[in-house]
């Protein structure tokens, strides 16, 4: 439901393909970071590599700018697509600085074709495309969000980059987001509430609580069954 799947944006098929995928990764007990690694870096026929679907639904750099952040980050840039955010320190370039790393993703129909809601997609990046301010013009570099513009090697995939920084232990969001999401699926409501708002204007009510689970989380590679077993025995 969050990734926004349903038989009119990735068919019926890739419906089911998706959350058999999810169905399967969860069972397993498998990180949550080799999760957003795959949906992220995900490319090929959406079939045959679900995670890819991803791209059928965020079909534009502003889009899965949007959708990452949310999703993964617990982030909400929106408002920073026509200004910069009026109360919260998220700029229009934090936003096109992330939608710069999935400026280079392409489709392509098949190789099965019956109709706009039925068909396959084949998702691939290429060599060029960028993303230019619309205030100002000018070419916008892959820039982390609430960091460093990022000099990506024309030969290395954006995504690559983007899923190491999002994924890795310094990453101020991540952890954080994916425990208040099963804070909230346990007790009704998330320690940060909505689950994906957070800012410094929508502060933690328990701060302490939301950064140890974080630590915990970290410190067992991102295993949300640990996570989930640490507050029901708690």
């Amino acid at each position: 439901d969050v990734m926004r799947g349903n038989r009119e944006s990735i068919s019926e098929r890739g419906v089911h393909k998706l959350h058999r995928y999810l169905v399967r990764h969860f069972a397993e007990d498998r990180s949550f970071g080799t999760l957003a690694r795959q949906i992220l870096t995900s490319r090929g026929n959406t079939i045959e590599n679900p995670t890819a679907s991803f791209f059928r639904i965020a079909r534009t750099p502003e889009d899965a700018a949007e959708s990452t952040a949310q999703l993964f980050l617990g982030v909400r840039i929106q408002c920073a697509k026509c200004h910069n955010h009026p109360y919260e320190a998220i700029t229009q370039n934090d936003y096109y600085g992330l939608a710069a790393f999935f400026a280079r993703i392409d489709y392509k129909d098949g190789p099965f074709f019956v109709g706009e809601y039925d068909k396959e997609e084949t998702i691939f990046t290429t060599r060029s495309g960028e993303v230019k301010h619309p205030r100002t013009g000018k070419t916008i570099s892959p820039q982390l969000l609430g960091g460093p513009v990022v000099d990506v090697p024309e030969n290395e995939d954006r995504r690559e980059v983007l899923a190491r920084w999002l994924t890795s232990t310094e990453n101020p969001f991540f952890a954080k987001a994916a425990v208040n999401r099963i804070w909230f699926h346990l007790l009704g409501r998330g320690i940060v509430e909505p689950v994906d708002d957070f800012r410094s204007s929508n502060p933690p009510s328990n701060r302490a609580l939301l950064t140890a689970l974080a630590e915990e989380f970290v410190d067992y590679g991102f295993d949300r069954k640990h996570i989930i077993r640490l507050i029901l025995n708690s």
